[in-house]
């Protein structure tokens, strides 16, 4: 038994990791998907991996997975160790490599089924049948030898069912071959069902069930696809609870129709496909009947959608969402009834620094429904000197409905919540921030800053100076900057955009990118911050600190760009993603 897992294990984590470096049309899946029961909660299901197999093996990434200390180590699992010699002997056995036999025993697919009661299905589809046949026979001879040498009765048992016999190690598996099919599963009723059905050629598998069939029709493009039945998920009452307690003001504004499909729609599909170096993918849901009037505040019409994102020098993230910010903040209690209490200190405080003003109708009513978002690497001023600890500077871009009337009011705000800053550092006897108004290509805007220290290490600077405040506002666009070169990027960039005449991209709710090589930069500037911490935290020794961030960087160096776009669209949540890797 152990033998047979460790094979298909084997198998099944080459071909998921091979799928980063190869792709192949996706194959006709509709015989085998006719074996699996209508009721199958979740299903894995990779197409056609020959390609993929094929890709893998020649791949430079291979390389640089298999040489990576984190990876090394565990393959010295025993367990591992007792696969990859299991492998070992049945290459001797057929006078084929592993790559050869991967391809001609999983090339047709493989096929992976969990089910209400705890069952789970596994079919593995052969490009030849007899290799498959012979390699069982090899197998169950060493597990019949295995227990002879150890003085142990023989594990292996079988049963002849309707003409097709089924064998067992022993344990919870049951397995047979059908065709050119390895069929395995956890329990012998299901293998009795499966049986039946190839036997009678009955119909109502998972091929004609309506869902599975929408949930592929949506991701046809892609290799391997994941299928979840949502309605039979959420009447299991830990995923009840753990969807209820996703309902919190952040993932609800960022993440606001996927958190509602997952709680109506019938069914979930994620598809994914590779191209050369890029990993491209869908999330989509089944069709929502009727969205809640409470996610209004995140759904644009047919011919809205968001503005184009902002980049900028040093772009780590940049994101563009579609967010009424009013209706969100005014549906409060309908969205959060348990958090009724801390959202009105919240609106009390916004109270205070908008001196009384009604948060939702004279605050958030004043924005327009476009939210920008940057992310970038900071640049220093050489009479401020360099933090130890380099933080990136974080931008917020909203749209003014009225820009003459409502610029003052945020003014007045903004420098109220300064004071209050300068007022809580003062009793704990640090520096406060200095208020001024420059100018930056015409346009006036307030920054707050922090006197340079003259005696200061220029090159390890306090973690203050991370921070320079700014309020921006440039015709209807208002910028919140932590740090002035980052607003000063921004205006740049807003009027560039502004030349290009560029619109709205419509029914888009959520736009964002992520740049890995920014990424890569930061924890290098911060790497003797990050091996200190990790050694604080966890008490490793600086060898062992340093190895765990060598490992990380050398993981995020292969992440290149990540894309993300998310849509309404015929009554269904979609999120399409594409994912550029770095060749080592």
């Amino acid at each position: 038994m152990r033998g047979l897992k460790s094979l298909l294990l084997t198998s099944v984590v080459a071909l998921l990791i091979g799928g980063w470096q190869g792709w192949c049309p996706a194959g006709d899946i509709q015989s085998t998907t006719a074996w699996i029961p209508q009721n199958a909660v979740a299903t894995l299901v990779l197409k056609n991996p020959t390609s993929l197999i094929e890709q893998w093996e020649k791949s430079p990434l291979r390389q640089a997975v298999e040489s990576n200390p984190g990876f090394r180590a565990a393959l010295a699992n025993p367990g591992l160790k007792q696969a990859d010699a299991l492998v070992g002997l049945v290459e001797v056995h057929t006078k084929k490599d592993r790559w050869t036999l991967l391809k001609q025993l999983l090339g047709g697919g493989l096929f992976v089924a969990a089910l209400p009661r705890g069952e789970v299905l596994v079919i593995a589809e052969a490009q030849d049948g007899q290799l498959l046949r012979d390699v069982h026979e090899f197998l169950l001879g060493l597990a019949k030898l295995d227990a002879e040498n150890k003085g142990q009765p023989d594990r292996v048992k079988s049963a002849d069912y309707r003409g097709v016999t089924a064998w067992t190690f022993g344990g919870d598996e049951i397995h047979a071959i059908v065709e050119n099919r390895l069929i395995l599963t956890n329990k012998p009723d299901l293998m009795k069902q499966i049986i039946d059905r190839i036997q009678d050629s009955r119909g109502g598998g998972l091929r004609d069930n309506p869902k599975f069939a929408a949930a592929a029709k949506a991701t046809a493009d892609h290799n391997l696809v994941l299928y979840l039945d949502l309605e039979t998920l959420r009447a299991l009452p830990n995923v009840a609870k753990g969807l209820e307690q996703g309902r919190q003001p952040l993932p609800i504004l960022l993440l606001a129709g996927t958190v509602t499909a997952l709680q109506k729609a019938p069914w979930l599909a994620v598809g994914l496909s590779i191209e050369g170096n890029r990993v491209k993918g869908t999330l989509q849901t089944g069709e929502v009947a009727e969205w809640p009037s409470t996610l209004s505040f995140a759904v644009t019409s047919p011919e809205d959608g968001v503005l184009p994102p902002i980049h900028v020098p040093g772009t780590v993230l940049t994101a563009s969402f579609y967010r009424n910010l009013r209706d969100f903040y005014a549906q409060k209690n309908e969205l959060f009834p348990e958090r009724t209490s801390g959202l009105i200190f919240f609106e009390n405080m916004m109270g205070i620094f908008f001196t009384g003003r009604n948060f939702t109708e004279e605050v958030l009513a004043e924005l327009e429904p476009y939210v920008r978002v940057v992310v970038a690497a900071q640049r220093y001023a050489p009479e401020v000197g360099t933090p130890a600890v380099q933080l990136p500077a974080v931008a917020v871009v909203f749209r003014m409905k009225n820009p003459e009337k409502f610029q003052p009011v945020v003014e007045e705000g903004f420098q109220n919540a300064l004071g209050l800053i300068n007022f809580v550092r003062g009793q704990d006897a640090k520096p406060g921030m200095i208020l001024d108004r420059p100018v930056y290509k015409g346009v006036k805007y307030t920054l707050a800053y922090f006197n340079p220290d003259p005696e200061g290490d220029k090159e390890h600077a306090d973690i203050r100076f991370n921070f320079s405040p700014v309020l921006a506002c440039r015709d209807r666009d208002l910028i919140l900057s932590t740090a002035e070169p980052l607003a000063k990027d921004i205006l740049d960039a807003l009027a560039a955009q502004e030349a290009a005449v560029q619109s709205v991209q419509k029914a888009v709710t959520t736009q964002l990118e992520v740049l890995g090589t920014q990424i890569v930069r930061l924890l290098e500037l911060n790497k003797e911050a990050l091996i200190a911490q990790n050694m604080a935290e966890k008490g490793h020794s600086r060898e062992k600190a340093e190895q765990e961030l060598s490992q990380l960087l050398t993981v995020l160096k292969l992440l290149s760009e990540l894309r993300v776009t998310e849509s309404f669209r015929d009554r269904s949540n979609r999120w399409d993603f594409q994912l550029e890797l770095t060749r080592p």
